[in-house]
């Protein structure tokens, strides 16, 4: 009897637990996702060199209300390395065919760093089907532009030291991961976030950063707010100068001021419950 109990309270729990797998795409490779709980679905896509792990916090949290996925884009973390194929463009067909594949529709997508380039990728190419809201962390439509007049991470100047250093020296994960959090992370955590990041081969991390130095999704960028609803969450450290530029140009989105680029891994409870906020809002 009590082995009975036990198994209907296990059989009760397991679509709460997380479901690892391997996605077949049409041309043969294979994404590493990761599925858990029910209901609506809340699709993450980790930033450049990223994985699934970073998201543990919220799959964990929001797997007892809704369906969390979570994956491994192409060429970072567990999913299969290719030659070709290592664009945001090929992210967001890929992300096409995760929705196809799963029949997933209604989703909320949440895309940290450059994953939202995969969904500023998403909306040139399919629009928004299957999509009910975005939420955009800490990325702005393009790299490269006039910082007094743009929200844009710097100039090409700004950017010849970190691409000769990738194309000079071994990776070191170290500068980006203390970069992302606002405080000091501790010896255990930073190696696990080294190990993931270190995932993605120096050329397939180098492909994706040189691609998001020339991409300009500043179309793309207003149509949300009036097409979709949309959340951006932005640093602390440029939230003024990125929300002057949204409220000009996708002025009916709205804009949250966040802690650090990582902060739902650092401060995961204020994190979800800003999240919680917007997905509750009509």
């Amino acid at each position: 009897m009590k082995l009975f109990s036990f198994l209907l309270i296990f059989f009760a729990a397991y679509p709460l637990l997380a479901q690892d797998d391997f996605l077949t795409l049409d041309d043969g490779t294979k994404l590493y996702i990761e599925e858990a709980g029910e209901g609506k679905t809340l699709l993450f896509i980790p930033g450049w060199t990223m994985t699934h792990r970073f998201f543990e916090n919220q799959k964990t949290h929001f797997a007892e209300q809704y369906h969390v996925v979570t994956y491994d884009p192409r060429g970072q973390g567990r999913s299969e390395k290719t030659e070709y194929g290592n664009t945001y463009a090929d992210h967001a067909a890929d992300l096409r065919q995760i929705l196809l594949k799963k029949n997933l529709d209604d989703v909320v997508l949440i895309g940290w760093s450059s994953g939202c380039l995969a969904m500023y990728e998403y909306i040139r190419a399919f629009g928004f089907e299957r999509i009910s809201k975005m939420v955009l962390i800490d990325e702005p439509p393009k790299w490269i532009g006039d910082s007094e007049t743009e929200w844009v991470y710097g100039s090409f100047d700004d950017y010849r030291s970190s691409l000769k250093s990738m194309i000079s020296k071994p990776s070191d994960p170290n500068g980006i991961i203390d970069w992302m959090l606002a405080n000091p992370v501790d010896s255990l955590s930073r190696r696990w976030m080294k190990e993931e990041i270190l995932m993605t081969p120096k050329s397939i991390a180098l492909n994706l950063y040189i691609d998001g130095l020339i991409c300009d999704y500043t179309k793309e960028i207003t149509k949300l707010g009036t097409e979709m609803p949309a959340l951006f969450m932005v640093r602390s450290s440029w939230y003024d100068k990125a929300k002057s530029w949204l409220e000009r140009n996708v002025p009916n989105s709205e804009v949250k001021s966040i802690s650090s680029h990582a902060m739902f891994w650092e401060q995961p409870d204020a994190f979800n419950a800003l999240l919680i906020d917007f997905l509750n809002s009509n």
